[in-house]
């Protein structure tokens, strides 16, 4: 993995610009764990195209909308979050681990860990864990971060 040193404005939960002390736009210049948080997030809930600098960032979930919820479904999602998490060297693939489980008739969780050499302190063994439900159903828009 790259020195990860970016600084992006920063978003709520729900996608919305959060305001800084100052009461302008925040950002994440003081908290380089939450613009990694948000950038990874952004590449696995986006598609190929969403972006016009970048139109080969994202993981492109929706490809599996309407697939059965079995293995080989799983298995091409776990694909499409490690490709889009690797993607320009945002994250080295050994650095990465992703695991996954259904849990409903249209569900599959997918818990993502990502080995950080950055965030030394911030996090327990320096690893960034969360998880990924995606709803083949497309509700929510067929992602959900946990």
């Amino acid at each position: 993995m790259r020195d990860y040193s970016q600084i992006d404005l920063e978003f709520s939960y729900d996608g919305d610009f959060t305001i800084g002390a100052s009461g302008d736009l925040g950002d994440t210049a003081d908290n380089t764990l939450q613009s990694f948080i948000q950038e990874a997030q952004t590449r696995l809930r986006s598609e190929l195209y969403d972006w016009t600098m970048h139109p080969h960032l994202g993981a492109a979930m929706s490809d599996l909308l309407g697939e059965p919820n079995d293995k080989e479904t799983a298995e091409e999602g776990q694909v499409k979050i490690i490709s889009a998490l690797t993607k320009d060297g945002f994250c080295n693939a050994d650095a990465i681990s992703v695991h996954y489980m259904p849990v409903s008739r249209h569900h599959i969780l997918y818990k993502i860990s990502i080995r950080l050499p950055f965030a030394r302190g911030e996090l327990e063994d320096n690893v960034l864990t969360f998880s990924l439900l995606f709803d083949s159903n497309g509700e929510t828009d067929g992602i959900t971060f946990l």
